[in-house]
């Protein structure tokens, strides 16, 4: 019986170290709050055409700011890339737009709870080529009186707008869906799926996409429909993820993409298991065994 006891203490020792470990973080209060309408904006546009335009910058925090606007460059790096790594410093040939943005005010105070808008003009020069151009603008809020003394951490917060352009002309529309990525074993939520896209002409398209989960019953667990702007010269990586899905289950994944006139949908199960489950399940057969191998022993 003694070694029966010594079996179960060992699987219930190796159980907490596999266990995960709840961890506590500090919460700090921040009162300053930007943001930015709208996130994004398309235009089809001639070579020579101006246009007037606006956003809106909203301080929905509790604190009075003073905030700059100013425009960059817009471009991702070039392989797979799933967008989190803007480049907003290199002009790349199509990442000039910002260039073409001019600005009736740079330099605006915003009190707390109050919204302004900022009037600008895109200007396109006579000679840009046919194809897609992009740039963002950015609203950055500045420090305030008395933030730049000493050692104190200088916090800026900014948020952009970024320019998708195509002038009008002969350019290339050119791309494929290269397919998705489907893990059938995941050892924890959330449940996650990726998909990929590749643009090869020079201009951006859309990659409509549909995410679905089904339990094994064939019910609906969670769908999501999103779209994602793929820039020229770029393959990009799409995930998706169910936020509430369980710790244990077996699930049916579909991943529908939808770009330039093409229509891809894959499929496959997955398992989401823990990893102590595994490893605790050997240990309870070897218990049980050894606990077997013990009574006939004894008898």
């Amino acid at each position: 019986m003694k070694k029966y006891f010594i079996i179960i203490a060992t699987a219930a020792f190796t159980l907490s170290l596999l266990l995960p470990v709840s961890q506590a973080f500090a919460q700090t209060t921040d009162t300053e709050s930007i943001t930015l309408s709208p996130v994004s904006k398309k235009y089809k546009l001639n070579a020579g055409q101006t246009i007037d335009e606006s956003m809106t910058v909203v301080n929905d925090g509790q604190t009075d700011y003073d905030f700059v606007v100013y425009s960059r460059p817009y471009s991702m790096p070039g392989g797979e890339s799933n967008y989190d790594s803007p480049n907003f410093t290199q002009a790349t040939a199509n990442a000039d737009a910002y260039s073409w943005v001019q600005l009736k005010q740079s330099k605006f105070r915003l009190k707390a709870g109050e919204s302004t808008k900022i009037d600008y003009s895109i200007r396109v020069p006579a000679n840009a080529t046919p194809g897609g151009h992009y740039g963002v603008i950015f609203a950055e809020t500045q420090p305030t009186q008395g933030e730049n003394a000493g050692n104190a951490v200088i916090r800026k917060k900014r948020v952009g707008s970024i320019i998708y352009a195509t002038v009008n002309g002969e350019y290339k529309t050119s791309g494929e869906i290269i397919g998705s990525m489907i893990p059938f074993w995941q050892p924890q939520p959330p449940l996650r799926v990726d998909g990929s896209v590749k643009n090869d002409g020079n201009v951006d398209f859309t990659n409509a996409t549909k995410f679905e989960v089904k339990d094994v019953f064939g019910n609906v667990k969670y769908s999501i429909e999103k779209d994602f702007v793929v820039l020229p010269d770029t393959t990009r990586k799409m995930a998706f993820e169910w936020d509430k899905s369980p710790w244990f289950g077996l699930f049916k994944v579909e991943l529908t993409q939808n770009a330039l006139d093409k229509t891809t949908t894959d499929s496959g199960y997955v398992l989401i298991v823990p990893r102590y489950l595994p490893v605790l399940l050997i240990v309870f057969i070897l218990a049980g065994g050894g606990y077997a191998l013990f009574r006939r022993k004894k008898r």
